[in-house]
């Protein structure tokens, strides 16, 4: 049986995750079950995505992911899975992928659309992890090639968010806050290996606003206080502050946009 991971917003108070567990002990007896988190924010789908993408060259090469942050559970939003060289993915057609499927190196991805494998299965309109991502991650488990499931999709048809890219403008680039770790730290939607167009001089939180801003390689080469922006361990950048929450010192939540300006950008903002 191939590992199976999981990924999810339902928390550790209610007896969700322990039925999500139990159903898939029942219906794959032997696999390997890895939690990646429960915690996501209700409906984050933004963060869920990011947690996907930085923990999935991490597992073994044959896991199964049944990721479910699903906010239009039991409407007719698609049941996606991808291929992607010996790795399986499952998740609402909702956004979740977006950065998983951007991954520089990731293999070849093949999309599918596994609703129609879900009919098979009694299932509740308000919990489809436990009811239909279960039972399609156990088969999975158990050797059921994807295609044989559903049918081929193509990356235009699968639902994009706009936080899933950056967007490079005249003087900057448009990121948004796809987390904010237990140190307050904001993870932005800027991987490792993005092209800066220039020295990175301000960010802009709103338009006509702007605060020097330093690239920096470790956290305590900043002042107290000092906003930095710092490739972080998940291959994404971050805005940080060294011990202190750079989340709390400027307000950003997940979701957020904001600018990171050049020169030139800086320039522009203070006129």
């Amino acid at each position: 049986m191939r590992a199976i991971a999981l990924l999810t917003d339902f928390g550790l108070t209610d007896p969700y995750v322990g039925q999500l567990h139990a159903a898939l002990i029942r219906l794959a007896p032997g696999a390997p079950l890895i939690d990646i988190s429960h915690q996501v924010e209700p409906f984050g789908t933004a963060q869920a995505s990011f947690f996907l993408a930085a923990s999935a060259p991490h597992f073994p090469r044959d896991t199964v992911f049944m990721c479910v942050v699903d906010p239009r559970v039991g409407t007719s939003r698609r049941i996606l899975g991808v291929q992607a060289g010996s790795q399986s993915f499952l998740a609402p057609d909702g956004g979740l992928l977006d950065l998983l499927l951007d991954t520089p190196g990731l293999p070849p991805a093949s999309i599918f659309d596994l609703t129609a494998a879900a009919t098979d299965y009694g299932l509740s309109a308000t919990f489809h992890g436990r009811d239909i991502f279960a039972p399609l991650a156990a088969k999975l488990s158990a050797g059921e090639a994807m295609d044989a499931l559903g049918t081929p999709l193509t990356r235009e048809d699968v639902l994009r968010q706009t936080w899933a890219k950056p967007q490079i403008e005249e003087g900057g680039v448009l990121a948004h806050v796809l987390h904010v770790d237990h140190f307050g730290n904001c993870v932005l939607s800027l991987r490792q290996g993005f092209p800066f167009a220039g020295a990175v001089a301000g960010l802009s939180l709103e338009p006509g606003e702007s605060m020097p801003l330093r690239r920096v390689r470790t956290y305590a080469e900043l002042s107290p206080g000092e906003p930095g922006l710092l490739l972080g361990s998940q291959g994404f950048y971050e805005l940080a502050s060294f011990q202190d929450s750079a989340a709390s010192r400027l307000t950003l939540s997940p979701g957020d946009p904001l600018r990171i300006l050049y020169p030139e950008g800086m320039e522009r903002s203070s006129q």
